[in-house]
């Protein structure tokens, strides 16, 4: 049947898990696919701010759900697959948005800090990714966004970040051996890489140290940062059938810093 252009980004009845969903990103991430149509459930660490965005998420008129737990667990991770799958059936959308950076030379750097930021960015990733490919290997269909970096494609002048850029560079490869992967399945897997974005600890950096941030903008050929919510088009395109054929994709979302 064909579907209207009108409907391609019609996410009414999707059922979402979005990670670390509570606050910048992720929350604006979670709001855009609810204003379209998308029920969506939150995996938070804070339940303060889980909650605060279940409830923006209710006020949009679809189902919301949140749900406490830690994606670095499998336990957990598995938990909360399952619980949306019984509380609404099904599981088309996981959303692994979960992640930190920690800032330090390399020579200066603990290999415990170290471990820390591939254990949140990237291992937690795998364990999400896998408890949610049991249900959508089951129902055959399922979407996997995960949150990469244009880190992970370039260094950035003047920031020590080794472990995030590298952790976010293994974000891309784990995204696109899933995508080959769980493709026999009709498992879809893609990736967003932002740039700079306007979030909480990002505006605090510039507040501080606006000299450095003058001189990050000026790499930004459109001249400024992002904002949180800029990003909703990506994640609503990529969990869409606007992008039915698009898997192992990274979609930059930058403003042209990888360019230059």
């Amino acid at each position: 049947m064909t579907v209207s252009n009108r409907n391609l980004f019609d996410l009414t009845g999707s059922n979402v898990l979005l990670t670390g969903g509570g606050q910048g990103l992720g929350k604006a991430m979670a709001l855009g696919m609810a204003a379209h149509g998308a029920n969506v459930a939150i995996l938070e660490v804070n339940p303060k701010t889980g909650e605060e965005a279940a409830h923006e998420i209710e006020s949009v008129g679809v189902r919301s759900l949140l749900i406490v737990g830690d994606v670095t667990d499998e336990a957990s991770a598995t938990s909360a697959v399952n619980r949306v799958v019984d509380a609404w059936g099904r599981l088309d959308v996981l959303v692994n948005n979960a992640g930190f950076a920690i800032l330090s030379p390399a020579e200066e750097m603990s290999v415990v800090d170290f471990k820390r930021v591939y254990e949140l960015d990237v291992v937690g990733m795998f364990i999400c990714s896998k408890a949610a490919f049991v249900p959508m290997a089951k129902q055959r269909h399922g979407v996997i966004i995960n949150m990469a970096s244009m880190c992970g494609m370039t260094v950035l002048l003047s920031n020590k970040h080794a472990a995030y850029n590298s952790a976010k560079a293994s974000v891309i490869m784990l995204t696109k051996s899933l995508a080959v992967e769980w493709a026999p399945h009709n498992i879809r897997v893609n990736a967003i890489a932002p740039g700079y974005v306007n979030t909480p600890p990002v505006m605090k950096m510039g507040e501080e140290d606006p000299k450095r941030w003058a001189a990050m903008m000026s790499r930004v050929p459109m001249g400024r940062a992002g904002e949180p919510d800029e990003l909703q088009g990506a994640a609503i395109f990529l969990c869409s059938r606007a992008s039915s054929y698009v898997t192992g994709s990274v979609l930059v979302i930058d403003g042209g810093h990888t360019c230059m």
